[in-house]
């Protein structure tokens, strides 16, 4: 939809704070594709890139007691098997012999892409999500997230690396680790909904809730409807046509969607498969589903 209407019609304000390599970020994908299908321009998604690592040699999450590779491992196969969206764990023996790995090339890289147009910006996050997360891609390595971005729609490839080249990126992307620093926004993912209009250094908790971690669908839609009671629900279109709008998805993407489960949901495409109307790539503990 065009910026103008985006504007005319947005209702609230969703501010996601995020990092590519973020394995309960790419498990609260489901709810984040089902807000903006059920709710569509009502709601208007700012990213924030985080970053989540800039140094792993110096990086310790004290919340999963997590210091390298070997301990990130488990821990993406946990996040697989409690959520349902399918990850690659592997990935962490590829990182593990690199000094000094860091998520930040790819913060930038997505930065870059959203600086094009959120559409774009999208376009190339969820293809840096699915690289890292289900192909075991170090989407970090410059080869790699350039080789993303040359095949993702409506990117500008020159100007994606004279953004970055030039540090124009990167600066945006320092912009986004102050609004983590106002916000004390060290986690992910966190999602920070307000009103519309609503001055975002002056905010209360009668026009804005912040919403640390993944959380279930039920949370998200009750935190909507106590800030916009009147917002319009519009009915989730079939499989085929949010294949089309959002691009490639997971099963469990779909099923939340459609209020399936995972199981259920794979019914529904197993059909769809035999009549040639989707395809799929099977992955670690699920499948990512095409238009044909």
């Amino acid at each position: 939809m065009k910026k103008d209407t985006q504007e005319k019609n947005t209702k609230l304000e969703v501010m996601v704070f995020t990092d590519p390599y973020c394995s309960w970020c790419w498990a609260t994908e489901p709810m984040i594709l089902t807000m903006m299908e059920k709710y569509r321009d009502q709601l208007h998604f700012r990213y924030v890139f985080g970053g989540l690592i800039k140094d792993f040699d110096d990086f310790y999450d004290a919340q999963n007691d997590i210091r390298d590779a070997a301990a990130t491992k488990p821990h993406w196969k946990m996040v697989s098997e409690r959520t349902g969206q399918p990850i690659d764990e592997n990935l962490w023996e590829d990182i593990a012999p690199i000094r000094h790995f860091s998520t930040w090339p790819a913060n930038i890289a997505a930065k870059a892409a959203f600086l094009q147009s959120e559409e774009v910006g999208f376009r190339l996050l969820r293809r840096l999500r699915r690289a890292a997360l289900t192909e075991r891609k170090i989407i970090s390595d410059k080869a790699v997230y350039e080789a993303l971005a040359r095949e993702t729609d409506g990117l500008d490839f020159e100007r994606f690396q004279a953004d970055i080249e030039s540090g124009k990126a990167g600066e945006a992307f320092l912009d986004d680790q102050e609004i983590c620093m106002q916000w004390q926004t060290f986690g992910f993912p966190t999602m920070l909904f307000y009103k519309a209009g609503a001055d975002v250094h002056h905010l209360t908790p009668e026009n804005a809730v912040y919403v640390g971690g993944h959380r279930p669908m039920e949370t998200y839609e009750r935190v909507i409807r106590a800030l916009c009671p009147d917002i319009e629900e519009f009915p989730v279109r079939g499989e085929e046509d949010v294949l089309g709008v959002y691009g490639p998805m997971t099963e469990r993407e779909l099923g939340q969607m459609h209020s399936r489960s995972k199981e259920e949901e794979l019914e529904v495409l197993r059909a769809l498969e035999k009549d040639g109307a989707v395809s799929r790539t099977e992955r670690t503990r699920g499948n990512i589903w095409t238009a044909a």
